[in-house]
């Protein structure tokens, strides 16, 4: 492929030495690899990651309603659904991720503690949260790359009602993972979960002066309020 800025240059030059025919044509060359490199994306093998991307998603919507509907106990439930988010979330970087500023605080012992914590949170905590979803189909939308190198993708979906409420707007932000893909992050209603995290442990520890016992105590007291409502819910 020819250097763009090479091309470029010479048409420059072309135009100040007076010759505008020559300036015209390596003009209209620049243009054209220009339009061209926008559509690099729009290969066979992107084709099949973005249609792959929608069919993860629908999997996955499918999966959970799949449970939400069952006759399970709340604890069952909760067991598949540690399942279906171990298997599908991308656990570890979600942990790293919503450590933000902070990621450097934990020692390699809290920090490991950390990543279980985070775990057993996001399976108590939104499994829970899912309950209210339970009569409600996921209809996916369209898949689209997010950045350049093709690893990561945004599918967008919406949540509809059987009760006739307004649907819901999901984006779920996919990371490539092999043949398959990992959830980093979801959106609902345009607020990113992962980044809303982020920034509520962030707050714990900046308000206990950067103790980062205080995140891990934290997470402690919310996942046992998790499961103390599901037992009760149990019984």
């Amino acid at each position: 492929m020819p250097n763009v800025s090479l091309t470029f240059n010479s048409a420059l030059k072309d135009l100040v030495l007076g010759s505008f025919a020559n300036a015209t044509r390596a003009i209209a060359l620049v243009a054209g690899l220009a339009f061209s490199a926008t559509f690099v994306v729009s290969t066979p093998a992107m084709a099949d990651d973005l249609e792959n991307a929608k069919g993860f998603v629908d999997n996955l919507a499918s999966s959970a309603i799949s449970i939400l509907a069952s006759d399970s106990t709340s604890e069952v439930r909760e067991s598949k659904f540690r399942t279906l988010f171990v298997d599908n979330l991308d656990m570890r970087r979600i942990g790293l991720f919503t450590l933000g500023q902070y990621a450097r605080t934990p020692t390699p012992e809290q920090k490991t503690e950390y990543l279980e914590l985070v775990k057993e949170f996001i399976v108590k905590i939104y499994s829970g949260r899912l309950t209210e979803f339970s009569n409600e189909t996921v209809k996916v939308l369209k898949a689209s790359p997010k950045g350049k190198k093709g690893k990561q993708f945004l599918v967008r979906s919406q949540i509809n009602f059987t009760t006739g409420r307004e649907p819901v707007s999901v984006v779920w932000w996919l990371l490539k993972d092999g043949d398959s893909f990992k959830v980093f992050d979801v959106q609902v209603v345009g607020i990113w979960m992962a980044q809303e995290q982020r920034a509520a442990f962030a707050s714990v520890i900046s308000k206990n002066d950067g103790d980062f016992n205080a995140l891990l105590a934290d997470l402690k007291r919310q996942i046992g309020e998790a499961s103390a409502d599901t037992q009760a819910a149990a019984n």
